[in-house]
């Protein structure tokens, strides 16, 4: 082997090593964080435009006053009030968060709402963030306006 092929086998190793290394800096291989728990999405969340989502530790969800669900009694879009129950999850493409299924107050226990409650800046699941300053949205929304929740201090 000859001397210029030799430095330029140990230049091409010493230049992978470091995008390896950047790429492991970055989280770019594929490698996840802690995954989100139940603490992080128990408690009362506000929306800025007046919804108000209580998760409870029991399995059971209550959300109030948030407008523009088309699932809203009737069918057409309203504001909706509901209870329901909801697990950890992750959609594929999304942040992690909780799918909560909702029976819209006053329909039958057989017309339910389902969406995704999506939370953003937590770091978990590898996504962004370092769970300071966190916030949510409902991925319905996504259709129309957009409402971001942030939950109430705890403790």
């Amino acid at each position: 082997m000859t001397n210029l092929a030799r430095a330029a086998t140990i230049a091409l190793s010493v230049l992978f090593g470091l995008l390896l290394l950047v790429a492991l800096a970055f989280g770019l291989l594929g490698g996840s964080s802690a995954p989100l728990t139940e603490e992080e999405v128990l408690g009362t969340w506000h929306g800025d435009r007046g919804a108000r989502l209580e998760v409870l530790a029991d399995g059971r969800a209550r959300l109030s006053d948030a407008s523009g669900w088309q699932c809203a009694r009737g069918g057409q879009p309203g504001v909706f009030t509901g209870e329901g129950n909801w697990t950890l999850g992750h959609p594929s493409d999304e942040n992690p968060g909780i799918r909560i299924r909702f029976s819209p107050e006053g329909a039958p226990e057989i017309q339910q709402c389902n969406d995704w409650f999506t939370l953003s800046g937590t770091g978990k699941a590898g996504t962004a963030g370092d769970g300071s300053n966190v916030w949510a949205t409902f991925f319905g929304y996504k259709r129309g306006a957009e409402e971001r929740f942030r939950r109430a201090p705890t403790g």
